[in-house]
């Protein structure tokens, strides 16, 4: 037998078995580093635009619940790489009734700041805008209300779809005096939100049916009542004539001249507690909402009807001999239940009150 017939069956079959899986994968690494690399479009812009945009708040007063508004003052300000770039020269505040816009002040400053690492000079720009804003007040749940007020900044000079605000979070912030006394202010938040104006308005370099889209910046605080001085006072009269209807039942209805003594009593409960009613609404301005003190009134209304027709009860009951157990009923029964029943009521709704603001 030769070496040839010795080799081919067992080492040649292995060998050219070897050498075909080399070809094979020398050919993918060769084929795969001749592929075309991967292009990104020119038209596809990388990188995005960038300012970092600030909010002051410098004063707010003249909340008007009827009118639905306030006054604010604000202090903007945006630092930006390249001059090219200026928010502030075209800016819309969405909840704005009637502004007035100061001139824009830019000057070129040393970047001293965590801003931009190594850009060796900013520009920063200065804007003051003072005057009329919407806000929907709601005194609903008077006076442990609670109103969350934003100033939503849009920029609408810069490229849409094309820039981006980095909020300032360091440096904006707060008037500590704007609730003078009578308001406490809290949760100051500013963030940037994504505007989505649903159309392009005809700009023929975005695609039909697509939304603008603009990078905005919204400052929001917290409000909420520091004294309760005034809902006391709004509510004296109510919880006042409540007390009162509820003294009727120590009247003894055996006398026939305190029948319609106790009545009459009511009537003029019920009388001062309207009243005291359309004060309140004249105060907290009218509203389809039922407030806390709508609910108030309601309550103390009811309840006086509800001693007035115990009175007639009581009445009836003298005329049928039962003089006695009609003053035993109104003292020991109806005064009891009358009096907690108003009390926990009135401490359920105002607990509502205080845990929904």
């Amino acid at each position: 037998m030769s070496l040839r017939r010795l080799w081919m069956p067992g080492v040649g079959r292995g060998v050219v078995l070897f050498l075909g899986l080399l070809s094979l994968l020398a050919a993918l690494l060769l084929g795969r580093g001749l592929a075309a690399p991967a292009v990104v479009p020119a038209s596809v812009d990388t990188a995005l635009a960038t300012c970092r945009m600030g909010v002051f708040i410098e004063d707010m007063r003249d909340f008007n619940f009827s009118e639905k508004s306030l006054y604010a003052s604000l202090r903007l300000w945006s630092v930006c790489p390249t001059a090219v770039i200026k928010p502030l020269e075209d800016l819309e505040i969405t909840n704005a009734n009637e502004i007035t816009m100061g001139e824009v002040m830019t000057r070129y400053e040393s970047n001293n700041s965590r801003a931009f690492p190594g850009t060796k000079g900013l520009y920063w720009s200065d804007l003051g805008v003072t005057g009329s804003f919407f806000y929907p007040w709601s005194a609903q749940n008077f006076p442990f209300d609670r109103h969350r007020i934003s100033f939503d900044i849009v920029p609408r000079g810069v490229s849409q779809g094309k820039f981006l605000i980095s909020p300032d979070f360091q440096s904006s912030g707060f008037n500590p005096r704007i609730g003078r006394g009578d308001w406490l202010v809290s949760n100051f938040r500013v963030n940037e939100i994504p505007v989505d104006l649903g159309s392009n308005f005809g700009n023929p370099s975005l695609a039909v049916g697509r939304g603008s889209a603009i990078s905005s910046i919204s400052a929001t605080l917290e409000l909420r009542r520091a004294r309760i001085t005034s809902f006391l006072k709004m509510c004296t009269g109510v919880y006042a004539a409540a007390m009162i209807s509820a003294m009727a039942f120590f009247m003894d209805p055996r006398e026939p001249d305190l029948v319609s003594g106790r009545t009459g009593l009511c009537v003029g409960c019920l009388f001062a507690a309207i009243v005291n009613l359309q004060q309140a609404e004249s105060t907290l301005g009218a509203s389809e909402d039922v407030t806390l003190t709508d609910q108030i009134h309601i309550v103390a209304i009811l309840f006086i009807l509800i001693s007035t027709v115990l009175a007639i009860v009581s009445y009836l009951r003298c005329e049928r001999d039962q003089a006695d157990r009609a003053q035993a009923l109104d003292r020991r029964v109806y005064l009891p239940i009358f009096s907690a029943s108003y009390v926990v009521i009135n401490a359920v709704i105002i607990a509502y009150a205080i845990l929904v603001g």
